[in-house]
């Protein structure tokens, strides 16, 4: 029987033509038990590389970055453990930046409670860290990007001068030697002047944004301020290349052989 990982290539080699397949589908196009083709579905989107649909999996469009909104409906088991991951590198007493991400958002909430301060222009970072008193959240202002869920206005950037951060938690659309990107030229300055204001940057990267071709144009920073990056699987070799020596790297699942 073939491996799970050359079936996968096989399977988004299928939905790039078909764009949609059923798991049963998968099942018998592979010989393999409905529960195999089960796991494969939610390898694929668990991951972020297709979308979960009622009784299969559909592709996404390798072309463009999916929106948040879009990006929300995929939020996984394996996400909630990159973010119980992030939780284990905070600490009371400290300020912290947390930049838009379905990832970012599910660690706020595993941290209900800590006696600490989040800065942030996420709205659902600000929602799901609001259900309690601390730690204590300070949203920064300006327009509301409905789609992409974040605020942003030309006195951002200004705002965040009068802080400095422990550490700022950022995520990433694309990853690739010369940096990581996202797709909105706002957010990314705002991430951006976050980063250049904090001790430590932690960044929150699954193996599939080392890989995919999406159009996320606009560079955040160089990989070289990277600190700490939590993953899905263990990077290859020249994917860790990319970072400084030191880089700290923290995946919470193996990779499939």
């Amino acid at each position: 029987m073939m491996e799970q990982k050359e079936r996968l290539s096989e399977i988004k080699k299928i939905l790039a033509d078909k764009k949609h397949l059923k798991t049963r589908e998968i099942a018998k196009r592979f010989d393999v038990s409905f529960d195999t083709a089960r796991r494969d579905v939610l390898r694929l989107t668990t991951t972020g590389q297709a979308m979960r649909t009622h009784g299969g999996i559909m592709s996404l469009n390798t072309n463009q970055v999916p929106s948040y909104l879009t990006r929300k409906h995929i939020l996984s088991p394996i996400k909630l453990k990159m973010a119980q991951a992030g939780k284990n590198l905070l600490n009371p007493g400290r300020l912290y930046y947390f930049a838009p991400s379905t990832t970012i958002a599910q660690l706020c909430n595993q941290i209900h409670g800590l006696n600490a301060a989040i800065v942030t222009n996420s709205l659902d970072n600000a929602m799901n860290l609001s259900v309690e008193e601390l730690p204590a959240v300070n949203i920064l202002g300006g327009r509301v990007q409905a789609t992409n869920r974040y605020i942003s206005s030309p006195y951002s950037l200004e705002e965040l001068d009068h802080y400095h951060f422990d550490t700022a938690f950022v995520g990433a659309a694309k990853v690739d030697e010369n940096g990581f990107y996202i797709a909105n030229q706002a957010d990314a300055a705002i991430t951006r002047r976050a980063i250049e204001l904090s001790d430590r940057v932690v960044l929150f990267a699954e193996k599939y944004k080392f890989t995919n071709t999406n159009s996320s144009p606009f560079k955040v920073e160089s990989l070289n301020q990277v600190d700490t990056i939590i993953s899905d699987v263990p990077l290859i070799p020249r994917w860790k290349s990319w970072f400084k020596p030191n880089i700290r790297i923290i995946h919470v699942m193996e990779e499939s052989k």
